[in-house]
């Protein structure tokens, strides 16, 4: 259940061609039910994607089937790899699921 006060699930996309455009994943995730917010990440130099991106969906069941069907979908030449958003825990703990909205996700060496 999403916690109060916040609305969405957020879907982490990894494997997309650094010409990918935030319209791309809108039609990709569509079908599966109401896209809320669409991000790909973009170096700063080049305005290419970093080959990242993210998915809010209002629903978790839709995002539940969004995963289940894009998550090794082929995209061009890439398999794409769909997943829940996670972070740690401030404790340093497991990795845990988020709700919508909450938390970050942190990555280095891309």
């Amino acid at each position: 259940m999403p916690p109060s006060g916040c609305s969405g699930w957020c879907l982490f996309v990894y494997n997309l061609a650094p010409e990918t455009e935030e319209n791309v994943l809108w039609q990709l995730f569509g079908p599966f039910g109401a896209v809320q917010n669409v991000k790909v990440m973009r170096d700063l130099s080049t305005h290419k994607c970093k080959g990242f991106g993210f998915v809010t969906m209002t629903n978790y069941d839709e995002a539940l089937s969004a995963v289940a069907a894009l998550n090794g979908f082929a995209l061009g030449n890439r398999v794409l790899q769909v997943s829940f958003k996670k972070t740690k825990n401030n404790a340093g703990g497991p990795t845990s699921l988020l709700g919508p909205g909450n938390g970050s996700l942190s990555m280095s060496n891309l």
